[in-house]
Order: C-alpha cells, then sequence, then structure tokens
C-alpha cells in the first residue's frame, strides 16, 4: 500500500498561519510517496522527525518506506507529508477513518517540544486537501480552489537554501500586525473567489512588503527578489515559508511564462511548479472540520 501527498507552499500566510489566521497554501506535484512494509524499519525517516518519532510510538509491526522527488529541498512539506501518509497508514492498518483533530492532535504533540511558536499545522492540513487551499483556523474555514486566473502563470523555485522551520520557531516570537497580514490573505481568497487578478497580484506584493518591513524576509531571499524584479513580465514576487528562505513565487503573465520558464532555465534556477502542477486527486481527508 502508498500513498502520495502533494507538496506544499504558502502563497500567502506563513506567521499568520501561526496565530490560526488566514493562510493560502498551494499544493502541488510531484507527489511524495509513503509505502507500507513488512519490515519494521523506517527508510528515508529520520525516527526522531515528527513522522518518526510518532510512528515508532505506535508499536507498530510494519515499516514504512519514503520516497521524496525533491532531494531532501527544503520548503516544500517534506516533514508534513511523511506525517500525514504515517497517519494514513496507520487509519488504514486500524481499519478507521481519517479524521483532521485527530491528525492535527497527533501532529502537534509530535512536532512541538513545548518551546517557542506552536506549529500552525497549516501545511499538514492544505496537504490533505487538494488545490489551492485557504486555511482559518479561528473562523474554522478550509476551503479548496482551482487556480482560476486564466491571465496569470506562476513558478516556484528553490533559493538553493534549506532552513529548519521548527528550529525557526522555537527562536521567534509571533510578529505584530497579524491581523493585517490575515485581511491580505482574505483580499487574495476574494480575488480567487471574483477572478480578479490585479487583486491578487496587490496582495502577493503588499504581503512580501510588511514582511519585509518587519525583518521576516532572510537577506538572501531579499536580494535575489531585488534581482527577478528587474526581469521583464514578473508581477508579483515573495519568499514563501519561514523568512521566505527557501522558495520564491514568481507572478507573470501567461503570455511572459514561456520567457521567463526559458531565461530561469538558462540560468540553472530549479522550477519547482508553475500552476500547471496544482494538485487535484482526491483530498486524504473528506468533509475536514475545525473541532
Amino acid at each position: 500500500m502508498n500513498w502520495l501527498i502533494p507538496a506544499k507552499t504558502f502563497l500567502l500566510g506563513e506567521y499568520a498561519a501561526v496565530a490560526e489566521a488566514s493562510a493560502l497554501l498551494l499544493t502541488t506535484s510531484p507527489c511524495f510517496e509513503l509505502i507500507l512494509r513488512t519490515q519494521k524499519e523506517l527508510s528515508g525517516i529520520h525516527p526522531e522527525s515528527p513522522a518518526g518519532h510518532w510512528w515508532l510510538k505506535q508499536n507498530c509491526e510494519h515499516g514504512l518506506l519514503w520516497n521524496d522527488p525533491y532531494a531532501g529541498r527544503g520548503g516544500l512539506g517534506a516533514s508534513s507529508a511523511q506525517f500525514l501518509a504515517s497517519y494514513l497508514a496507520h487509519c488504514f492498518l486500524n481499519n478507521s477513518m481519517p479524521d483532521l483533530n485527530q491528525m492535527l492532535d497527533a501532529y502537534y504533540e509530535s512536532s512541538w517540544t513545548g518551546k517557542g511558536l506552536k506549529p500552525s499545522g497549516y501545511d499538514v492540513i492544505a496537504q490533505s486537501q487538494q488545490g489551492c487551499v485557504y486555511i482559518n483556523k479561528q473562523q474554522k474555514i478550509i476551503k479548496s480552489y482551482n487556480w482560476p486566473f486564466h491571465d496569470l502563470s506562476f513558478f516556484l523555485i528553490h533559493t538553493g537554501v534549506k532552513l529548519a522551520t521548527h528550529h525557526h520557531l522555537q527562536d521567534t516570537a509571533l510578529p505584530d500586525q497579524i491581523d493585517y497580514l490575515s485581511l491580505l490573505v482574505d483580499e487574495a481568497k476574494q480575488a480567487f473567489e471574483q477572478v480578479d487578478s490585479p487583486k491578487l497580484i496587490k496582495a502577493i506584493n503588499d504581503y512580501h512588503q510588511k514582511l519585509t518591513e518587519l525583518n521576516l524576509v532572510a537577506e538572501h531571499s531579499l536580494k535575489l527578489i531585488h534581482k527577478f524584479k528587474k526581469y521583464p513580465g514578473i508581477r508579483a514576487i515573495k519568499g514563501c515559508g519561514a523568512l521566505g528562505a527557501d522558495v520564491l513565487l514568481l507572478i507573470t503573465s501567461v503570455d511572459k511564462a514561456p520567457t521567463i520558464a526559458q531565461h530561469l532555465r538558462l540560468h540553472n534556477w530549479t522550477i519547482l511548479a508553475t500552476e500547471k502542477h496544482i494538485h487535484s486527486q482526491a483530498q486524504h481527508i473528506n468533509n475536514a472540520v475545525f473541532y
């Protein structure tokens, strides 16, 4: 038995998510893969990771084999995908229905020591769903969207730097102006519902600007963003995830996308995903609602 879990990227909402406010995440392929094995060993999953720690605690007689198409590149939700997949495997072995809140409780217990900011869990929530996932835990909302902007393309590219989010959260205080960050995410949600491309572009650029003002963008990402802003056709850009360190989001018009893609490949940038890679397979946890 195997499970395919999409990669995730924060379109908007990193840090707002930590306060259980609004966030929008992209789920994309290629997917991570977890294979259930009859041998008890873990392969590709560190025993001290959230998934490894939790699986071993279950005293299960089966083992797990992990396949990562991104070869360990950070920022794509490998750790949360491991946890979700191991939880689904446990449900399969116990013939039980996956439950969002049960999964989240187990995730928090396995991924947070009690020091620093508690992980939002938004990554593992999004990866249990499909498409572009809007989450607001305060308001108990989870909603998935397709990419409706026929005039816009996006590129997710890797900076080449890997930041351990859980370590970052241990040493970071919740930033000011969470309400403003959450409001910008809600503006983007409206853009999805209204198919309003200029509104989405403004929300992304404003979010990046606010993160920059709050000193929540890594220096190397700021330099790259400044460089990419000079590309003809780039309409919005931001770093994604903790300090925007691992992944950059570039938004361009559809007609400019082939030229941008060619330029990125020519300069040896790794294109992780575009709007064509949005995950559209069946969600792993149906009827997902918060307590």
